[in-house]
């Protein structure tokens, strides 16, 4: 088999970041997106990216294509429901939310929409998509991306419906583990990818340890007419900002800092400069810094942590893109913030890739790009029958540290 000759397709395509790898690794637009009402603000990204490609959403309610009775003198009109050949698909890959697994989700409420943990009601996406793929779609291969926490013991609840309903349609399961910074791009992002295989044992997939470039030359590979690259969601310069004025006083400036320190706040409280801060922003009426030095201390005084939005700074590479990084983070020289389309590159969309709408948000919810493509080629490899290594029903691979944690007897080096 071809990989041109390959067909597949994505439920849940958000800003399309999953579909864009699937296409690096393919060399071809996905044969169908499948996705429900909840995400099509997110969808229309990649809607317009593949416009070619036929959009299906689901019923939620019933999990299935609906279908529109025609009324007697009206006619059904095509397109509204695009016919899809299910036949001989070769995989179909995912990208359901990730907030019930998520470290960011700090709610405690078990019983709330926000909720973090394997009971949380996000999670639903993983196993109604899955459902409907594996029952109606029947690939060689269903897999997805979602948080760090489905490896880990957090997710163990997940892990074990999905592999109830990989087992269900007669699929084997694995997890792996892996980090942005692995896939050649310089973000240190941990993810984990899930996989339903056709067939009775799932396969040993290869590691991935790719070279990437430094941040500062990494963002020059922007072509300088690209989009976006005067849209700021956070400093468009530092310059006269309070930080920068605070800093300066003290004969100091965000690439000293940066030498040593995460974050603004982070330095400011390692150095016991919380005060000082705080009496410099009185003197100088700033009003958002003794905002922020007033609510440190008094996290402090409870011995409690806080959320940190102050200035990120960024040296080799840059930490997961979230929107607080998109609001805080700067640019390894110091002088400015990341720009929209260089967090886009962060996350391997294309130089051409427009957004449909103001939702910024959208390009944190995704999936690199570079991280997608590997794992794809490994799901042609499996499809092609190009596997020599096989584990059991059930493997656990953890691309971080080369080692495989369940499934199979040893742990080999193979990339």
């Amino acid at each position: 088999m071809e990989t041109k000759d390959i067909k597949y397709g994505e439920i849940i395509p958000l800003i399309g970041g999953m579909a864009v790898g699937n296409k690096k690794a393919t060399g071809k637009d996905p044969d169908f997106l499948i996705s429900y009402p909840a995400f099509r603000g997110n969808d229309q990204h990649a809607i317009d990216y593949f416009k070619n490609t036929p959009y299906i959403v689901l019923d939620p309610e019933t999990n299935n294509i609906p279908v529109k009775e025609s009324v007697e003198g009206e006619e059904i009109k095509e397109g509204e429901v695009p016919m899809v050949n299910f036949e001989n698909i070769g995989f179909v890959s995912a990208t359901c939310p990730c907030s019930g697994l998520s470290m960011m989700n700090t709610s405690k409420k078990a019983d709330s929409a926000s909720a973090r943990g394997s009971d949380a009601q996000q999670n639903q996406w993983m196993y109604k998509s899955a459902e409907y793929v594996l029952e109606h779609v029947k690939p060689k291969v269903f897999w997805g991306e979602n948080a760090p926490g489905l490896y880990t013991n957090t997710g163990a609840g997940v892990v074990e419906k999905l592999r109830e309903i990989a087992a269900k349609y007669e699929y084997s399961f694995s997890l792996v583990k892996t980090n942005t910074i692995f896939h050649g791009i310089p973000q240190k992002r941990e993810r984990t990818f899930y996989f339903f295989w056709k067939s009775p044992k799932a396969p040993i997939l290869n590691w991935y340890r790719r070279e990437h470039k430094s941040l500062t030359e990494y963002l020059k590979e922007i072509p300088a007419d690209a989009t976006y690259q005067d849209k700021f969601l956070g400093f468009s310069k530092t310059e006269g900002s309070p930080y920068d004025r605070y800093l300066k006083s003290r004969g100091l400036n965000f690439q000293i800092l940066s030498a040593t320190w995460s974050t603004f706040i982070h330095w400011m409280v390692c150095e016991n400069k919380v005060a000082d801060v705080l009496e410099w922003a009185t003197e100088n009426e700033e009003t958002g810094l003794i905002k922020i030095a007033t609510h440190v201390q008094k996290k402090l005084d409870m011995n409690l942590g806080w959320w940190d939005a102050s200035p990120h700074f960024t040296r080799d590479h840059i930490n997961a893109v979230i929107y607080r990084q998109m609001t805080s983070g700067l640019h390894p020289n110091g002088e400015r913030g990341l720009s929209v389309r260089e967090f886009m590159h962060l996350m391997g969309l294309p130089h051409d890739f427009q957004l449909s709408n103001e939702g910024w948000n959208a390009i944190c919810q995704n999936v690199p790009t570079n991280t997608a493509a590997d794992w794809t080629s490994e799901v042609i490899r499996f499809i092609k029958g190009e596997i020599t290594e096989w584990g059991d029903s059930f493997v656990k691979q953890n691309n971080t540290t080369q080692r495989i944690d369940v499934g199979a007897t040893k742990s080999k080096v193979l990339f």
